[in-house]
């Protein structure tokens, strides 16, 4: 990024929503980006200055063996810089404070957005330092830079997030109904708008889960899973073996006694297929079984083995028909 239009940014001499996003993107893409961005504003506010090069601070040099010998217009010579200085300080203190108080609440309302196709997973890092996950089908939303109280994000669909340590700033996940809250933790968070429940289930640490509509709270201990129900709006808390519900961030598919309608509406989104059943097949049959690097029909085969049926696909279209 060239220095001359950063400082055209900071002035405000760039109108162009195109090259603020473009410039906006570039600040956030590094912390070295965001150094030199900081640095470079600091010098404007403070100096007036358009060019960091052009700032002159006198260095001074205090050998130990000639430390008590320095001059008395010399001291006076260093309180005057000392006051200049802490003057200059103070106040680009106070205006850049104004300053990036008005421009950071811009910020934080600005949010990115991710998009992750049904047979697709995708992992990022936050610029806390968060790890997040996200699972087929999900949208991730998170703000450009977080507010200065907390770290909110949402998703609709799956994702399991491994939460930088932070006491002073909640992490907070809007999920629908759900509304999670921890400082540091590891836990997947299960909200896709089309299934009737919606879930957290904790691995690490302690997670506060709230439905916010009805006011329902509980806390969650590793191990346990909070189940919303859409329709009810009641909160069921459970003991879980956790990785069958974030072994897929490992691209593992982990099925324990499971419906033919959960291993049907999981297979869908993991491999972006429309999978309709015939009348007449068992849909009773339950299934206990672990998917890795199993192609749509290897994995057609495998429930096959359980359920008598026959499959034809076509594209991206699977019929489920009677043998």
């Amino acid at each position: 990024m060239q220095e001359e239009k950063l400082l055209r940014y900071i002035k405000g001499e760039i109108n162009s929503e195109a090259e603020i996003a473009a410039i906006l993107d570039w600040i956030e893409s590094s912390p070295e980006n965001q150094k030199n961005y900081t640095q470079l504003k600091n010098l404007w506010v403070v100096t007036g200055l358009e060019h960091p090069d052009q700032v002159d601070v006198p260095v001074f040099s205090f050998p130990g063996n000639q430390q008590k010998n320095i001059p008395r217009n010399l001291y006076g010579s260093l309180l005057k810089y000392a006051a200049v200085f802490v003057l200059a300080f103070l106040m680009g203190s106070l205006t850049l404070y104004f300053i990036n108080r008005s421009e950071y609440n811009a910020l934080s309302a600005q949010y990115n957005t991710i998009d992750v196709p049904y047979g697709e997973r995708s992992r990022i890092t936050l610029y806390d330092g968060t790890k997040v996950w996200l699972n087929s089908g999900t949208k991730f939303k998170y703000p450009v830079v977080f507010s200065s109280d907390s770290r909110k994000v949402t998703i609709e669909g799956e994702a399991f997030f491994d939460v930088a340590k932070d006491k002073k700033h909640p992490f907070v996940v809007h999920a629908g109904k759900l509304q999670v809250e921890v400082l540091g933790t590891r836990f997947n968070v299960c909200a896709y708008p089309e299934d009737n429940e919606f879930s957290t289930t904790l691995e690490e640490g302690s997670v506060n889960v709230m439905n916010p509509a009805s006011g329902k709270f509980a806390k969650l201990n590793p191990g346990e899973q909070l189940v919303l129900n859409r329709e009810t709006d009641g909160l069921k808390l459970r003991k879980v073996d956790i990785d069958l519900y974030t072994s897929w961030k490992e691209n593992l598919l982990k099925f324990d006694d499971a419906t033919f309608e959960e291993v049907i509406k999981k297979m869908e989104r993991w491999y972006d297929v429309k999978i309709t059943v015939a009348l007449g097949i068992n849909t009773k049959e339950r299934y206990t079984m672990t998917i890795k690097t199993e192609s749509l029909r290897e994995m057609l085969q495998l429930v096959s083995r359980t359920t008598k049926m026959n499959y034809e696909i076509k594209e991206s279209t699977v019929l489920i028909k009677n043998p």
